[in-house]
């Protein structure tokens, strides 16, 4: 299989920057003529890069999860506002389950995940061993569309408890600022 035709430069997918889109290429996973669509999988939730380099493979994830974050807390809010002390404590732990940190965190665990599973089927379409051919782990990095030092800090505490969630899975879980994305990708190590 050739991967030459889903090696793209990076698009941070942040609209406001005039540096959206990287010099950097990398695996095309998601969205149209991605990998994702050829390993017959388009309907899976993937990140939307795949960057292998030094025997280590690196899955990226673009989002401007400040505005996620705010579009999820104003639904949040109204269901909130609707649930009473007097409702039903079943309905008042489902709205729980929906609050924007959690439900952010699980799109992006279930994001890698998948991608996890497009890199085996990959790998199964190539034939390759993947403990073999990423030697050094796999990484994942989330860049954030950050306006301000304070986005980039709401969503420190992400790195950890998406690390602890994907613990076994991922050797590393990085959570940077779009901005910063190529020259951490550039200068990552094994």
């Amino acid at each position: 299989m050739n991967l030459l035709p889903y090696c793209q430069k990076i698009d941070t997918e942040c609209s406001d920057s005039p540096n959206s889109i990287l010099k950097l290429r990398a695996i095309k996973l998601d969205g149209k003529k991605s990998l994702k669509e050829s390993l017959g999988l388009a309907d899976v939730k993937s990140c939307d890069y795949l960057r292998v380099r030094r025997r280590k493979a690196t899955v990226i994830e673009c989002s401007n999860l400040p505005r996620q974050h705010q579009n999820e807390l104003k639904q949040y809010n109204k269901l909130t506002a609707c649930a009473t002390d007097k409702s039903d404590r079943a309905l008042r732990k489902a709205i729980e389950k929906l609050h924007p940190e959690k439900t952010i965190r699980e799109e992006l665990r279930y994001k890698c995940i998948h991608s996890l599973l497009l890199l085996h089927r990959l790998a199964d379409r190539i034939g390759f061993k993947l403990d073999e051919k990423f030697q050094n782990g796999i990484e994942y990095v989330v860049a954030i569309c950050a306006e301000s030092s304070a986005d980039v800090m709401a969503f420190q505490n992400l790195e950890g408890k998406l690390f602890a969630n994907l613990k076994g899975i991922v050797q590393k879980v990085k959570v940077v600022p779009a901005s910063e994305l190529e020259r951490i990708l550039a200068t990552t190590r094994p």
